[in-house]
């Protein structure tokens, strides 16, 4: 069965398999959804009224907000040190910005109740990124994730198996979604698309903006923290990929 809730302007879906009851499913799901709305309200810097946006106005102080705010900038903090400010959640001018991780922060912090479906298996992604657990829907085979092409959300370069070894994937790029990625020095994003695939959904993503924002080094790092790594160049109207030694296209 496929779900899917609507939150931050964009659409969550939820793949699961048909062992999970019907009525659970959609009451999981509103709730899902309320959970989404509740950290766009917290961080979205296109909200006037949000914590991070008045944080960055000087209006109030992170002790002020709700204590995940505090987490998320924690966590932006620790993968500006791991990634050597190849992502960062302050932009020119000091203004606070974590959007880089916020997207896959809300989806691992719903996974507790995709848990509690006790489901066999599910997948649970938004636009790039996604996280899986348990059995694929076919039996014998892992969940598959398809990669967009970067200049065409609608094309695929290919697909990955989650759940052999990796459990999540993140994709960052320039190309369709780009205002969330700048780089420490002002130039020109190295890569146009990253994909990363490990074991913590958050993690994947920030690597992947760090990765499109800081290029080649940035992606040996992201190997050396356990990841794989495929990330896009455009050359001549072409897709070149530089890809890590485990990175395995499915079959």
């Amino acid at each position: 069965m496929i779900v899917s809730a609507h939150a931050m302007a964009m659409d969550f879906t939820l793949d699961v398999d048909d062992s999970v009851d019907e009525q659970l499913l959609r009451e999981t799901m509103l709730h899902v959804e309320r959970d989404l709305t509740w950290a766009d309200s917290v961080f979205s810097t296109f909200k006037a009224d949000s914590c991070v946006s008045r944080l960055g106005r000087g209006e109030i102080a992170v002790a002020d907000c709700p204590p995940a705010v505090e987490q998320v900038l924690d966590l932006c903090a620790e993968y500006s040190e791991s990634t050597a400010n190849a992502f960062t959640a302050i932009r020119d001018g000091g203004q606070i910005d974590p959007t880089g991780i916020v997207k896959t922060w809300a989806m691992d912090r719903v996974r507790w109740r995709l848990d509690a479906l006790q489901a066999r298996g599910w997948l649970w992604g938004c636009a790039g990124d996604a996280m899986v657990s348990g059995i694929g829907p076919e039996a014998g085979r892992a969940w598959r994730v398809g990669i967009a092409h970067p200049e065409d959300r609608f094309r695929s370069v290919g697909a990955i198996e989650l759940g052999r070894g990796h459990t999540a994937i993140a994709t960052s790029g320039t190309s369709i979604h780009g205002d969330h990625i700048w780089t420490t020095t002002g130039g020109a994003p190295w890569y146009v698309q990253a994909s990363v695939v490990g074991d913590d959904l958050i993690a994947c993503d920030a690597w992947a903006t760090a990765i499109v924002a800081g290029g080649e080094s940035v992606a040996l790092a992201a190997q050396e923290h356990g990841m794989d790594v495929l990330a896009l160049r455009m050359v001549d109207g072409q897709v070149v990929a530089d890809r890590s030694p485990g990175w395995r296209w499915a079959a």
